[in-house]
């Protein structure tokens, strides 16, 4: 088992300040029985953060972390060699020298709005090739021989952020980045879009590409409970979530632990600047040791991340 838990320590002061006062009895208690520590140090220029790519495995090609072709295995869609993507319907913003996405998460984007999008937008990629199927308000699923080994930026790449940087150049995805302007073009007149901007929200006037490359078997577990909170920088919310997370599947993995210590166990904390992963094993004579005195901290593993 290797539970991968992104954001936990964010870059927002608020969030930091937070987390020193923050109490994780599961997560201590896991942390003081690890035999072994390693650091990796995140890249900039990756078109998946860290925690994407410890999920998928080290085999797996920056840009080709497969969730569509995930989803799609669970959802009874895929079907041998195809290729998938999410497609995640998003407000852009178009500034004097870039293109902004706002966070899709604060559209709020309901089932009848979003189903009714999805069937306009439809046609259009199929003209293209590209199968166009629902999956929930904000991630549909495509699949067509165009996104077959196509690198794409993770969405937590973008999302809030400038997407010049992240748009595929590639001479494959040419054609998808024109199915996403006519998509502009297609929304801008669309009554959904008319609706949510005569009641003040944000219209949806776009679509990203990501998730893509082919299915094979996770390495780990991600666990992004804390993503939304600590990109709002929001500590209250943001502790919340440790504590969920401390006394959900942190805690049924140290109950599992505790019952089978042999079973191979790995906890990967990531920041925005590194990651540490732990190698959770049966405790030592030392460890057994230690454990009578007071224990570290969990707050102080979050340290430097």
């Amino acid at each position: 088992m290797h539970l991968v838990i992104s954001h936990a320590a964010p870059p927002g002061p608020r969030c930091r300040t937070a987390s020193r006062s923050l109490a994780l009895p599961a997560l201590q208690t896991l942390l003081a029985r690890a035999r072994t520590v390693d650091t990796q140090a995140a890249q900039d220029a990756d078109l998946c953060p860290l925690p994407e790519r410890l999920v998928a495995g080290a085999q797996v090609p920056d840009g080709l972390v497969p969730w569509a072709a995930w989803k799609a295995q669970a959802a009874g869609l895929y079907e041998s060699g195809q290729a998938w993507a999410l497609i995640t319907p998003c407000h852009l913003q178009v500034r004097a020298d870039h293109v902004a996405m706002h966070d899709p998460h604060r559209l709020e984007l309901d089932a009848t709005e979003s189903r009714a999008l999805w069937e306009a937008m439809r046609p259009y990629f199929e003209e293209d090739g590209i199968g166009l199927h629902w999956h929930s308000p904000r991630t549909w699923l495509a699949q067509g021989p165009a996104l077959e080994a196509l690198p794409t930026a993770s969405l937590a790449r973008v999302r809030g952020q400038p997407i010049d940087p992240w748009i595929p150049r590639h001479a494959q995805a040419a054609s998808l980045r024109r199915l996403q302007n006519e998509m502009q073009m297609l929304l801008y007149t669309h009554p959904v879009n008319d609706a949510r901007s005569a009641a003040g929200h944000s219209p949806v006037n776009g679509f990203w590409i990501s998730g893509t490359g082919a299915p094979r078997p996770a390495q780990g577990q991600l666990l992004d409970l804390l993503a939304r909170s600590a990109a709002q920088d929001d500590p209250r919310a943001w502790c919340a979530a440790w504590q969920a997370l401390d006394a959900g599947p942190l805690a049924q993995a140290l109950a599992r632990h505790t019952r089978s210590p042999e079973e191979p166990l790995r906890i990967s904390l990531c920041g925005p600047v590194q990651t540490r992963s732990y190698t959770v094993g049966t405790p030592k004579a030392w460890q057994r040791l230690a454990q009578l005195l007071p224990a570290r901290r969990a707050a102080t593993y979050l340290d430097d991340l």
